[in-house]
């Protein structure tokens, strides 16, 4: 059976700066990602790459092009529907971690079950089969600031997994583990 296409960009620009110190950063970039697909978007740095995540994900928009998701022009979305879409349908990983060091490592991997307004009971409960699937339980109640360079990326990938989201958007998630986790 074809899988369905679950992201598309069309013909995306994106630039930045004014006049003269303008700077291209997208030229009309297409793809389609298919529903289970996995899809690496490698080059040089300052190439574009983080620019097309952040706008694949909705966290930015396009100069000019299209992005759909699930075939609906994202264009169209109010604030609250992008909010529903970035928190439900896509998981983050980003290379800066984005951890609330105050909180402990449960309560930053529940953030987006609260979020989501998911019953306290079932948000731990999610939260902590997300931490088995990276090695991480027994961590749950350090604080985020105490751990390794590794141990946080591992609870972001956890967070990035707890919704069970359509489409991971991952920059570099794997740059502070070592092999055996990487």
């Amino acid at each position: 059976m074809e899988k369905s296409i679950v992201l598309k960009a069309r013909e995306v620009v994106k630039t930045y700066g004014k006049k003269e110190n303008t700077f291209v950063a997208l030229k009309g970039v297409s793809l389609a990602i298919k529903e289970g697909e996995s899809v690496a978007i490698i080059g040089k740095s300052g190439s574009g790459k983080s620019t097309l995540m952040h706008i694949l994900a909705a966290l930015d928009r396009p100069d000019s092009g299209e992005l759909e998701f699930n075939g609906k022009d994202v264009e169209t979305f109010k604030d609250r529907d992008l909010d529903k879409l970035r928190n439900h349908d896509f998981g983050f990983i980003f290379q800066q971690f984005f951890l609330n060091y105050r909180e402990t490592v449960l309560e930053n991997v529940m953030l987006p079950l609260k979020i989501a307004g998911v019953s306290g009971r079932d948000r731990k409960k999610r939260a902590m089969e997300a931490m088995a699937e990276v090695d991480l339980t027994n961590k749950a109640g350090n604080k985020a600031s105490d751990l390794s360079g590794g141990q946080k990326q591992r609870v972001c990938i956890a967070r990035a997994l707890v919704t069970s989201p359509k489409v991971i958007f991952a920059d570099e998630p794997t740059g502070n583990l070592d092999s055996e986790n990487g």
